[in-house]
């Protein structure tokens, strides 16, 4: 071959090359363009919402990417981990600030570290120093940018906020009632931080609740100027932990396999290939069910669709565990791991408030592999880190048992749970794998005493359940495949046993951890993460199969590339085929429904009230979906919530009858009675509706604010009234 076709043949691979990224780009910025435009995006919007988050996040990001620079070389890793560790580190210090009252110093906090970013870049001649090539869109990672992009898009039908039906002239949510739920608590914690009340009991004091997530939501609309806390949680905040998740599993995976195209496949089977099977037995139950993969219907759509707190949660643990990956690898090369260490360790205490589920086994478990790094390389930094993450965590549940925090919703105890009850719903769902009711009946006659096989039951059908309706059959095959390989005897040894305790802890937590007021919140939700660590290890797994099939079959670059393509196509195709999933099904058919009007009454109390308004109405006191409360943005004095929460509130406050309050204030027509058990109330603003109006006429202590005549076309069936209430004016009644 001459020099001229040499010459050729170059050309014409980077011609072809140059085909092939200008086209994924397209595809991409398409992909993106498609997202935006079925959210409802305007160009304003989206400018707010991206100087948002590069004020939120941006600077204590690029101070860790700065930091990190010597012990994490790779850029997209060090992106990854910087990112994660400033969305979680950015709540911990507001929320830490604002405790002490503190505030102010967060924001000149990040305002002085913008300042000494843009100070450090100058005096490094940062923009001179960039090669005119690193500019080139070329160079840009446009494959792991189409399969974030396509992540986004499959997601979609996940992020519906609401739903108007012309005919009907109604409004309904397709959420699950816990969204409209957190989303409230945003809007309390909008007002203070840590909440002084219940929403939905106002002057009630709040659980001890897992803030942290809901705060993030608050510091996105803060940022961003967004005040619909809804769209806030469902878009804005779902896209960031979305993009964070697709960069995390790309991260971790491509160090385990040392491969972008492994990589790239873990990051499709995230969302882009994630299929809802259908369950292989019979079961009352819209999630966790035994089936043959259960990455949708006890992973995915669990944490997005009911939970937002887990979803968050879930980031943060990918987070500290890519922490874990890089600090394992430096461990076992005796390096230097001090930033990394200690980043990780607050992360770690972070999970306290984003997802304690997460906390209470991932901190012995990171104290332990801190000293087994400490034993190896003989470094005190990872004794300083346990010692760190120990010490916060000590103030973090100190924090917690703040007398501002109703009483006994941060106690934990061992012992036997009911979980796994037969009798008892939900719980029965614990149960629901092959032949457990065989195997029931079988343990019961053997085993006489009633307490060890209650036990022996609860241990064996938890740990069932997890094998085969949580992390799945193929997944613990996978998984196994890889933890005896090689490479996880190594330089990966810290990682992937802080994996298999992660798994293992979690599944015994299960068993015999209780709340002082509920079993399920606890125990039965940490059932829900389990799946989430071995998930990490599937595609290293499959990637050491095909290692050892490799020289047996002999596969070009382009085959593997384009066998890799067609399994995501034909995936995605099965994915939309699939749609819509029992639990999406489920949740629609119990959605909340709202009229037009009362949808605009309680917007306008959203926009024209303020924000330490409280409004008072009987129409929730038997329905619980929370939207009264999700809409307006306000406390309530009372709107119905969960039994166990209510048996804990009324057990605290014995003498709080708040319905009864209700009942008799529409069942008077005496406007003193009315205006007396008004005015004793922490109301502001009423809300009437016609389909169950007030039997008293014209009572001085309110007045019309608002009404919905003629205010929705067409006319609405229900009206609305919204009433202010007048104290002055209903005090005098009887002086």
């Amino acid at each position: 071959m001459n020099l001229k076709e040499q010459d050729y043949m170059i050309v014409s691979i980077k011609n072809k090359s140059s085909f092939i990224t200008i086209t994924t780009a397209t595809i991409t910025l398409i992909a993106i363009g498609y997202y935006f435009a079925e959210t409802e995006w305007k160009i304003v919007e989206f400018l707010r919402f991206f100087v948002g988050i590069i004020l939120l996040w941006i600077p204590l990001g690029a101070l860790f990417y700065l930091l990190l620079k010597r012990q994490v070389q790779e850029p997209i890793v060090r992106f990854t981990f910087s990112a994660i560790a400033s969305y979680s580190l950015t709540t911990f210090i507001y929320f830490a600030l604002t405790v002490f009252h503190l505030e102010l110093l967060f924001y000149i906090g990040i305002i002085v570290i913008f300042i000494g970013l843009i100070i450090y870049l100058i005096r490094k001649n940062f923009w001179l120093n960039i090669h005119i090539n690193h500019l080139s869109w070329r160079q840009f990672d446009w494959v792991l940018a189409l399969l974030i992009a396509a992540s986004l898009v499959v997601n979609i039908p996940y992020q519906r906020t609401w739903e108007y039906n012309p005919t009907t002239n109604t409004y309904k949510s397709p959420l699950d009632v816990d969204y409209h739920y957190f989303i409230s608590l945003a809007y309390e914690l909008a007002r203070h931080v840590p909440p002084l009340q219940q929403f939905n009991r106002a002057g009630i004091p709040e659980r001890a609740y897992h803030m942290f997530p809901h705060l993030t939501t608050v510091l996105l609309s803060r940022f961003t100027g967004q005040t619909d806390m809804l769209r806030v949680q469902i878009i804005y905040h779902n896209i960031i932990i979305g993009i964070g998740m697709c960069l995390a599993l790309y991260s971790i995976v491509k160090i385990l396999t040392s491969s972008k195209v492994a990589g790239y496949l873990a990051t499709a089977t995230m969302y882009i290939t994630a299929i809802s099977y259908p369950p292989l037995m019979a079961t009352e139950f819209d999630f966790g069910y035994f089936t043959l993969f259960p990455h949708v219907s006890s992973g995915i759509e669990p944490a997005i669709l009911i939970a937002p707190q887990m979803y968050s949660g879930i980031l943060v643990a990918y987070g500290i565990l890519l922490g874990v990956l890089l600090i394992s690898i430096r461990c076992y090369r005796k390096q230097p791991v001090d930033i990394v260490l200690i980043i990780t360790a607050i992360m770690v205490v972070a999970t306290s408030r984003f997802r304690i589920h997460v906390f209470l086994p991932m901190l012995p478990g990171f104290v332990l592999l801190a000293a087994y790094g400490w034993k190896r390389t003989s470094q005190r930094v990872y004794l300083v880190a346990a010692g760190l993450a120990v010490a916060l965590s000590l103030l973090i549940y100190l924090e917690m048992q703040s007398p501002i925090y109703l009483s006994s919703t941060a106690s934990l105890s061992l012992g036997l749970n009911s979980l796994s009850n037969p009798q008892e719903w939900p719980y029965r769902f614990i149960n629901e794998w092959p032949f457990s009711t065989k195997i029931h009946d079988l343990l019961s006659g053997l085993i006489r005493n009633s307490t060890v096989f209650k036990w022996v039951w609860q241990i064996l059908s938890i740990c069932t359940h997890v094998a085969l309706s949580m992390i799945g059959i193929p997944l613990l095959i996978i998984t196994s495949i890889y933890l005896f390989c090689q490479p996880a005897h190594q330089e990966f040894l810290l990682f992937r046993s802080l994996i298999v305790w992660m798994t293992v802890v979690s599944a015994l937590g299960v068993t015999c951890l209780k709340l002082s007021y509920d079993d399920f919140s606890l125990a039965g939700e940490l059932l829900l993460l389990i799946r989430w660590y071995p998930f990490l290890l599937m595609i290293p797994g499959l990637y050491q199969v095909y290692q050892f099939l490799q020289p047996h079959i002999s596969l070009t670059r382009p085959t593997q590339i384009s066998l890799v393509v067609a399994f995501v196509v034909i995936y995605l195709a099965a994915q939309q085929l699939a749609r819509p999933s029992i639990l999406m099904t489920a949740l629609y058919s119990e959605a909340a429904t709202v009229s037009a009007n009362e949808r605009m009454a309680l917007t306008y109390i959203h926009d024209n009230t303020p924000q330490n308004s409280v409004t008072l109405t009987d129409k929730y006191l038997k329905d619980r979906n929370f939207v009264l409360t999700s809409i307006t943005g306000r406390p309530t004095y009372l709107q119905k919530d969960y039994d166990d929460i209510s048996e804990l509130t009324l057990k605290n406050f014995p003498s709080e009858n708040r319905e009864q309050v209700i009942k008799d204030l529409w069942a008077t027509s005496q406007s003193e009675q009315f205006c007396r058990l008004l005015i004793a109330t922490p109301a502001t603003h009423l809300i009437e509706y016609s389909t169950h109006p007030l039997l008293v006429n014209d009572p001085v202590c309110i007045q019309p604010i608002w009404e919905s005549s003629n205010q929705s076309i067409p006319i609405s069936s229900e009206k609305v009234t919204i009433w202010k209430i007048n104290r002055s004016l209903g005090k005098n009644i009887w002086k």
